[in-house]
């Protein structure tokens, strides 16, 4: 995994932990956890849901506003799911749960399940009943998450990055993802 996409994959498991409201899913159960950093309990908020569209009984989902993540025990399951989501990063359709940033290729890569951040994600998890014990002492479990795509650089060195928004306005091929970029 090169250098920039693990500041992404640390980027947005920060993101997701620290996020008040988070959407949980796996198979046909969804939950959504809402006001997680209040400091009155009474506050927080969980529901339980059918999920509408299924990624897979193989996959975890946790998404937020700002960030998405897929999660799974093998490769093939989570390679899926990101081809099922597409490039957007919306998983829901309607919804402005998902990827919030410039446009974005998938990366899908095996990652130590001791990343701690990673771990508390799927603590959550399974005390809300989505996975089981062995996603929590799998030694490698397999990530999928977005990386935005380097339209190209500009007299500085820094990146110029796609926004959906503009994307049918420009027709340019984006220049290579292997040259560094700061996050």
């Amino acid at each position: 995994m090169r250098e920039v996409d693990f500041r992404q994959l640390r980027a947005a498991l920060e993101s997701l932990n620290a996020s008040t409201d988070l959407v949980l899913e796996r198979g046909r159960v969804r939950v959504t956890l809402s006001h997680q950093c209040s400091s009155y309990v009474s506050r927080r908020r969980v529901r339980f849901d059918l999920a509408l569209r299924q990624l897979g009984e193989d996959v975890l989902l946790v998404v937020n506003y700002r960030k998405i993540l897929l999660v799974g025990l093998t490769a093939d399951p989570v390679a899926q799911a990101a081809e099922t989501i597409g490039r957007d990063g919306r998983p829901f359709e309607g919804s402005q749960l998902g990827w919030d940033g410039p446009w974005a290729r998938w990366v899908a890569e095996p990652v130590s399940s001791g990343i701690g951040q990673l771990h508390g994600l799927i603590r959550v998890a399974h005390e809300y009943g989505l996975v089981g014990r062995e996603w929590m002492e799998a030694p490698l479990l397999h990530v999928a998450f977005l990386v935005p795509v380097v339209l190209e650089w500009d007299e500085d060195g820094r990146p110029i990055f796609l926004w959906p928004e503009y994307y049918s306005e420009l027709e340019s091929e984006p220049v290579d993802q292997d040259l560094p970029v700061e996050v």
